[in-house]
């Protein structure tokens, strides 16, 4: 009987990992390592073309959009992120910024925007992390769901983020 309570007690002593499956999008573009509920979803939009999305849970709760954009030479990510505030983030309903900052990584020139905002009358957090990966390419992680999701899972946010590869 003393073992078994030994052996329960250190298995609740024992930390909880987190889950990692590595993610490869099926355009071979790039590469992650996806952590707890975080799982992907693909289809075909209107056009026709396919889109990959991961969803935590469902997208109400947790949604990440990866895009990639083409821009001029010497563009940082900061640069980038502030003209995309400019010119569509901050016409969302309820837009909240928050703070934008430095994000170490692989790649050195990258920054995380945070914000809120509603959709459908929901209160929603964005976590946008920027990353220059070559001279001419910007790619955005586009986390978005409810606040106690993205509060909750910011860490393992980051840890996605870190893990983030592009594909040459």
């Amino acid at each position: 009987m003393f073992v078994i309570l030994l052996i329960v007690h250190a298995l609740a002593l024992t930390p909880q990992v987190s889950e990692e499956r590595p993610f490869q999008d099926p355009e071979g573009r790039y590469q992650l390592v996806l952590r707890d509920r975080w799982e992907p979803v693909t289809y075909q939009d209107g056009a026709g073309n396919t889109v990959t999305d991961i969803v935590y849970g469902s997208s109400e709760e947790g949604l990440l959009r990866i895009r990639s954009f083409k821009v001029e030479p010497g563009t940082s990510p900061r640069a980038f992120a502030e003209r995309e505030e400019e010119v569509s983030l901050r016409f969302r309903p309820g837009y909240v910024r928050g703070a934008m900052e430095s994000f170490g990584g692989v790649y050195s020139e990258s920054v995380v925007l945070n914000f809120e905002f509603t959709r459908r009358g929901q209160r929603k957090i964005a976590r946008y992390y920027y990353f220059k990966t070559d001279e001419t390419t910007i790619y955005v992680l586009q986390f978005e769901g409810r606040p106690d999701v993205i509060r909750s899972t910011r860490n393992r946010l980051d840890l996605i983020a870190r893990s983030f590869r592009a594909r040459s």
